[in-house]
């Protein structure tokens, strides 16, 4: 396949559709989940989950869930699923961003997502602290025991990148998205010359030029239109989240602990 400019959304994942001869059964439209996100030509909308904030999908709209194909969490829920840390008592989280790239309540859908994703359990029961609308700290309880905390906040400076780190406690073993010590991303190749800097990591062969967000988009894409029949339980799961996330905001305005309804407590 020929290399494809991150810009270009849909044509990185009609190279994936053409690759893998997936057919799919009518049009579609694939979104960042930046400005608008309706065809206008009743085309399939396939939307980050977050960016589709507390409204009902329609039909027409197929939630996806990104971070579930960056290949730094698929390392991670594979240590988890084949048992190379064992048993799974706790997990840390850390999202930062500068509230433009995702703001606070999209910030909370990601890690909460990625808590259950990882942990392997919903949620059970939580409670959130919000300060100011821009920080939140979350602590979660699954139905399997695991306690889980979330710290997400909007604070840093504009045009900053988003800081995250994601890290997994159990009683043999510890696993993180970050290398030992290290606060920050980093990146494969960087460069610097009298016209400021530039850094550069390619993570997907198939997909050059693509971030990891952004690969990971097309990725989850790519599996939605391969699973046409799971497209309910996708809006369900959407559904779901968004009430987690508005449950972290009423524990905080009602000041305690709350239930998950249908969790086990």
């Amino acid at each position: 396949m020929k290399q494809t400019l991150a810009s270009d959304l849909d044509a990185a994942l009609s190279g994936l559709l053409a690759k893998y001869a997936v057919r799919p059964a009518g049009p579609w439209r694939l979104f960042d989940g930046r400005g608008a996100h309706e065809p206008s030509d009743g085309a399939v909308a396939l939307v980050p989950g977050w960016a589709l904030g507390p409204i009902e999908p329609s039909g027409h709209t197929i939630p996806l869930f990104p971070w579930r194909r960056e290949r730094r969490f698929v390392e991670l829920k594979r240590l988890v699923d084949d048992r190379t840390i064992e048993p799974l008592l706790m997990v840390r989280f850390a999202c930062l961003t500068d509230g433009r790239e995702l703001a606070l309540d999209e910030i909370l859908y990601r890690e909460i997502d990625l808590a259950e994703w990882l942990g392997g359990s919903r949620v059970a029961r939580l409670h959130g602290t919000v300060a100011e609308g821009r920080a939140a700290n979350v602590v979660l309880r699954l139905e399997s025991g695991v306690v889980c905390g979330i710290e997400a906040g909007t604070t840093l400076p504009s045009g900053t990148p988003m800081q995250d780190r994601h890290e997994l406690i159990a009683r043999r073993g510890v696993a993180s998205d970050r290398a030992v010590d290290t606060q920050v991303a980093q990146s494969s190749i960087y460069l610097w010359s009298d016209r400021g800097s530039r850094r550069h990591t390619d993570v997907d062969f198939e997909l050059f030029e693509c971030d990891a967000g952004r690969a990971a988009l097309v990725r989850s894409a790519l599996a939605a239109l391969r699973e046409p029949e799971r497209a309910a339980a996708r809006r369900a799961e959407h559904r779901r989240l968004r009430r987690l996330v508005a449950l972290v905001f009423e524990s905080d305005r009602r000041r305690e602990r709350l239930p998950v309804e249908g969790g086990v407590a």
